[in-house]
C-alpha cells in the first residue's frame, strides 16, 4: 500500500468521510517543478450524512509527513477539504479551490480519482465560478506594492547619494549648476540609466520658451538654480522614504512570490478570456524563469504592471456571471450527502 493509500484508509476510518479526488499541486500541477521541487497533494472529501446531522463533521485536514520544519522532496504534504468549504472557497473566487477545480482536466497528475463525482464536475464546472476574481488580483497588487520601487533604480539613487555627498562641497548655499562638472564626471564613471541630464522648459506664465538643464532621478527633476544644500537634502528624503522594505528588494528579492504573482494574473487573464485555466500553465517557462531568479526584478515588475491593468479591463467586461449558480450547488451538495 502507497503512503497516499495509508493516508486515506485511516482518514476515512476516523472522520466517517469518503474522498472523491486528490490530485498534484503546486509546481508539479502548474508544470514549473525542478529535481528538487516537493510534493503537494491536494483534494476533496465528501462528510457522512450521519456526522453532518450530528454537526461533527470536519472542513479541513491538513497531513505533514515533515514535522521538523520546511519539507524536502520526499515528504508529502496533503490537504483535504470538504465539499461544503471546497464550493465556498470557489464561489469567493480563492486561488487554490479554482486551481483544484481545473485539475480535474490533467489526468496525469491525478492521484485518486472517482469518477462518479470527478465526472460531474467536470460537466457542470462553469456553474461553481463567477466574477468574484479579487483574490487571484489583490495578491498580485500585494506584491507589485511591495516591489513598486524597482530594486535596480533604488541601488543607482544609493549611489549617486553616497558619490554626491563625497564631492568637496563648500558651502550648502552654492548652487548646483555649480558643481554640473562634478556631476557628469560621476554620470560618466558610472553606468547610471535612472540618473541623468536633461533639457527642459523652464518658462513661467506669458514668457517666451526656453529650455534649462536639469539633473533628473527617478524621474524627479531638480534645476541648476536649486542650491546644493536643498538638492541634499532632497535626494537623501527620497532614498529615505523607499523604507526597509524597497532596500531589501534591491539585493534581496523573493523571486519565488514573485513568479506566484505572474502565475496567478496568468491564471485569471486566462480564466477571462476562455472560461478555463490550463495546466500545465500556458507560460510556464517564463513563470519557471523568474522563480529560478533569471528575469530581471524591473522587467518582472514592468510585466505584472501591464497584466494588471489589462486584467482589471477584462473584468470590467467579462461576461462571467455575477454569482455561481447557488441553486445547482445545493442541490448537488445534498445529493452528494445523502449518497
Amino acid at each position: 500500500m502507497s503512503k497516499i493509500e495509508q493516508i486515506i484508509k485511516e482518514f476515512e476510518e476516523e472522520n466517517s468521510a469518503k474522498i472523491v479526488y486528490i490530485t498534484l499541486f503546486g509546481s508539479k500541477l502548474f508544470g514549473t517543478d525542478n529535481p528538487n521541487s516537493d510534493t503537494d497533494y491536494k483534494g476533496i472529501f465528501i462528510p457522512s450524512k450521519r456526522e453532518v446531522l450530528l454537526k461533527r463533521d470536519i472542513e479541513h485536514y491538513n497531513y505533514n509527513s515533515n514535522t521538523n520544519g520546511k519539507n524536502e522532496k520526499d515528504d508529502v504534504d496533503l490537504q483535504l477539504y470538504s465539499i461544503y468549504k471546497w464550493f465556498n472557497l470557489l464561489k469567493k473566487g480563492e486561488t487554490g479551490a479554482l486551481d483544484i477545480l481545473f485539475s480535474l482536466f490533467r489526468e496525469d497528475t491525478q492521484v485518486y480519482n472517482d469518477k462518479a463525482f470527478t465526472s460531474q464536475m467536470m460537466q457542470h464546472y462553469k456553474r461553481f465560478y463567477n466574477r468574484n476574481l479579487h483574490s487571484f488580483i489583490g495578491y498580485c497588487v500585494g506584491q507589485s506594492k511591495m516591489y513598486n520601487i524597482k530594486g535596480k533604480r533604488f541601488q543607482e539613487l544609493h549611489q549617486f547619494v553616497a558619490l554626491f555627498e563625497a564631492l568637496a562641497i563648500t558651502a550648502s548655499s552654492d548652487k548646483l549648476e555649480d558643481y554640473f562638472p562634478q556631476i557628469e564626471k560621476i554620470l560618466a564613471d558610472s553606468s547610471f540609466k535612472y540618473v541623468k541630464f536633461i533639457r527642459a522648459a523652464i518658462s513661467r506664465g506669458n514668457q517666451a520658451y526656453k529650455e534649462g538643464r536639469y539633473i533628473e532621478l527617478l524621474g524627479k527633476r531638480f534645476a541648476g538654480s536649486v542650491t546644493v544644500g536643498y538638492f541634499s537634502k532632497m535626494i537623501s528624503e527620497m532614498e529615505e522614504q523607499f523604507g526597509n522594505r524597497s532596500k531589501n528588494s534591491a539585493t534581496g528579492v523573493d523571486f519565488k512570490a514573485l513568479s506566484h504573482a505572474v502565475r496567478v494574473i496568468s491564471e485569471v487573464e486566462e480564466l477571462l478570456d476562455d472560461g478555463f485555466i490550463t495546466f500545465p500553465l500556458k507560460n510556464r517557462v517564463y513563470i519557471t524563469s523568474i522563480k529560478e531568479g533569471q528575469e530581471s526584478l524591473e522587467a518582472v515588475m514592468d510585466y505584472l504592471d501591464v497584466k494588471l491593468d489589462e486584467v482589471n479591463q477584462k473584468l470590467e467586461q467579462s461576461a462571467l456571471p455575477q454569482k455561481s449558480d447557488e441553486t445547482f450547488i445545493d442541490e448537488f451538495t445534498l445529493a452528494l450527502i445523502e449518497g
